[in-house]
């Protein structure tokens, strides 16, 4: 009888855990909430109350190990999220920061997950360390991490902190309308809350709901409910102009001569972005400053045949474009490259998505994939259009069609359709798929210089016309522990996508996949990884291109350190038509956080690698270190460095076929969150090229911004006294700078 009763008594208690919660909130004043880092009277009298309860990591549901209150009221325009995170003030990790450079596994860290529409299509995660600097981004539901994060994306929300005896006060002021809703003055909005921290050497993670490690769906998991009555829709309309100045200069047939500058350049242009209700707005931009503030972090391609692709980082391409991100990279944002005119149509609907982004671009990446190399050059003007609709079944099925169009002025373009689609069954299982055709004329031009041919056609553009498809097909299985997958992908000869990056085409591609995962809650051991994935690779003539399989171990051990093993063996490859058999090599990885000042990553890789770019290819001994270090000095100053060296030598003689090194360093002093100055220094050994870029930066939020900065170069191109190359002798110089300035109407 008293196991029943304890039966019963689990039972329920399991289910009111794993129950929704209503918080049926009551509206304050707007006069009511000042952002001071304090939780005011006035900011508790309307609030309700909860807290932050189950420990999600290490611990699997139980109690967390530092309690947290937060207060939750609204007003007409904005939601206040007050955040009393209790704990001993001195060991509150984090450090003053500019957006988006928090890293949550070694700071103290607050994260509001916001499902607005409350179909889990997506989430949208604002957050803050304990210092309020504030981080952003938007996850949606899709079968893998690649796919679903999208770190590039953000709001415009107000967080104050304060330090206190008891822990740290944390506050949110959330514009209703900086987040896409549905229409209406009443409003069932989805969301949690989760806290990070460290404590005695270990990582926790904590959230006001439990979580279910065997639903591999993450955003179907946030299920409480904010309910908001009467709220006040207020449009916006937003101005976003900027003018800018630069000037460059050079030496000009030796490192003796001095550098002679160029007329100082200046430009101007506007942004403007209307909201037609809550989840439909229309942006557009007229000579849009397209330029990075940071500079791209040099890869080492010297090994590559392949053309290599960088992240995402211009403001433009922020709203709305996770409905753009496909499998197949059909659509790739750094193909718009410097547009005369961009604009952006975005509706989320109850039950749909749907955006159309078009743009006059003056200089068009142009890429050929190939089945062992790609070939890439910059060509003239062209009209760029990209449109998507999306319908969402339920929570874990969607589907939807697209289309991208490039027409080039000098003559050619490229179309691409296709379909798409996500369903789930019985919550484990789940089935993705993306089919799309291809149908391009190439424009004569001498935007790419070679006479390879492949198939019957020739890769100089020349006029030829080419119809392709790519069809990508995942079946995945996920619980607590186990983790399985199967993937086919299917890229014909002909395919091109014009707006895409899709470097890689003929070829079959078969993987299958299995995954251990298991938790623990050891001072030594939190998690344990392993997984086995095997490889098969045709081309569309049944020619066998590669077979493969590769090892992967890895644990997580006490202050979030990770150490990973992986062996990566090649039963086969073949590489312009010669065969590799039996080669492999070894990986080992090491991340971690020895105290809250510093972090590091260590990368190794010794082995068997193809030299890709010999005129004849063949196998060397491959030896690859990467090393970065990072550390904090008080709360204001970041210094990092990191190393990343590659050699491959020949195994006849022991000769170095390529052996270099890309050192960088950076330093940085964060007057507040908003104020900074950085230095970034870089040195690629592979071509005797020295960078140094200073930079003064403004940035109050995600779109206003003033910086004046430079990058000085120092590169060994002169043929000339080629032995007094100086690496810190600068031959080449840029000085800019940009104001840009939100003006809300």
């Amino acid at each position: 009888m008293n196991k029943i009763k304890i039966f019963i008594l689990t039972f329920i208690f399991s289910n009111l855990c794993f129950a929704q919660k209503e918080f049926n909130l009551i509206k304050s004043l707007e006069n009511d909430i000042v952002l001071d880092g304090i939780i005011s009277a006035d900011e508790k009298r309307n609030s309700l109350v909860t807290s932050i309860d189950y420990e999600q990591e290490p611990g699997d549901n139980i109690a967390t190990k530092l309690q947290s209150e937060v207060f939750i009221t609204y007003t007409d325009t904005f939601i206040y999220f007050g955040v009393k995170a209790y704990g001993n003030p001195e060991n509150i990790r984090g450090q003053v920061k500019p957006r988006d450079q928090s890293e949550y596994e070694n700071e103290d860290m607050i994260f509001i997950r916001i499902d607005p529409f409350g179909d889990s299509r997506s989430n949208y995660i604002l957050g803050s360390n304990a210092f309020g600097s504030q981080v952003d981004l938007r996850v949606k539901n899709a079968t893998n991490e690649e796919d679903s994060f999208d770190s590039g994306y953000n709001a415009v929300f107000e967080t104050k902190s304060s330090i206190v005896k008891d822990g740290y006060v944390l506050e949110f002021k959330i514009p209703i309308n900086s987040l896409p809703y549905p229409p209406g003055k009443n409003q069932i909005w989805k969301f949690n809350i989760s806290r990070v921290f460290t404590l005695n050497g270990t990582f926790y993670r904590s959230q006001t709901q439990p979580y279910d490690r065997s639903d591999p769906c993450w955003v179907c998991q946030v299920t409480d409910k904010l309910i908001m009555k009467n709220i006040v829709y207020k449009g916006k309309t937003e101005l976003l102009p900027y003018i800018s100045s630069n000037i460059t200069g050079q030496r000009q047939t030796g490192y003796k001569d001095p550098i002679k500058y160029g007329k100082i350049k200046g430009d101007f242009g506007i942004g403007l972005n209307y909201d037609f209700s809550p989840s439909s707005s229309i942006e557009a931009t007229i000579n849009p400053d397209f330029s990075q503030i940071e500079a791209d972090e040099t890869q080492i391609d010297i090994n590559s045949s392949f053309a290599l692709d960088y992240p995402e980082l211009r403001p433009f391409f922020n709203k709305g474009m996770d409905l753009l991100k496909f499998m197949d990279r059909g659509f790739y944002s750094r193909t718009i490259n410097s547009p005369s005119f961009s604009s952006k149509f975005v509706n989320l609907g109850q039950n749909s998505g749907t955006i159309l982004l078009s743009a006059i671009d003056e200089v068009s990446p142009y890429l050929i994939g190939g089945e062992d190399k790609s070939y890439n050059g910059n060509g003239g003007i062209s009209y760029v259009n990209a449109f998507r609709h999306q319908r969402l079944i339920n929570e874990g099925s969607k589907y939807g069609f697209f289309t991208t169009n490039r027409y080039f002025k000098e003559g050619g373009y490229g179309n691409l359709i296709g379909i798409d689609g996500l369903f789930t069954f019985n919550k484990i299982w789940r089935f993705q798929f993306e089919l799309s055709k291809s149908f391009n004329k190439e424009p004569f031009a001498n935007w790419i210089e070679s006479d390879e041919t492949f198939l019957d056609k020739t890769v100089k553009l020349d006029g030829e016309n080419f119809k392709g498809s790519a069809n990508y097909i995942r079946l995945s299985r996920n619980t607590e522990h186990w983790n399985t997958y199967l993937f086919y992908k299917g890229i014909s000869p002909g395919f091109r996508a014009d707006v895409g990056f899709v470097p890689r085409i003929n070829r079959r591609y078969g993987s299958i996949y299995q995954g251990y995962t298991s938790f623990f809650d050891k001072k030594y051991l939190k998690e344990f990884n392993t997984s086995l994935k095997g490889d098969i690779n045709y081309n569309y003539d049944n020619q066998l291109k590669t077979k493969n399989f590769e090892f992967n171990i890895s644990i997580k051990t006490f202050g979030k350190t990770e150490i990973g093993y992986v062996y990566e063996y090649n039963l086969f490859r073949k590489y312009l038509n010669i065969d590799f058999k039996h080669y492999g090599k070894s990986r080992i990885g090491i991340r971690g956080f020895p105290t809250e000042k510093l972090t590091f990553d260590f990368e190794g890789k010794i082995g068997k690698e193809i030299a890709f770019n010999e005129v004849t290819p063949k196998i060397g001994e491959e030896k690859t270190i990467f090393f970065s270090l990072a550390y904090k000095l008080g709360y204001n100053i970041n210094v990092s460095s990191s190393i990343n060296y590659s050699r491959l030598e020949n195994f006849k003689n022991n000769k170095a076929i390529y052996d270099g090194y890309i050192s960088r360093l950076s330093f940085r002093y964060q007057f507040n969150n908003d104020f900074s100055i950085r230095l970034v220094s870089e040195y690629n050994k592979f071509n005797d090229t020295f960078l140094l870029q200073p930079l003064i930066k403004w940035n109050p939020n995600p779109s206003t911004i003033f910086y004046i900065g430079g990058i000085q170069n120092s590169i060994n191109s002169f043929e000339l006294e080629p032995e007094d190359f100086d690496p810190f002798r600068v031959n080449k110089s840029q000085f800019f700078l940009k104001f840009q300035y939100l003006i809300g109407i």
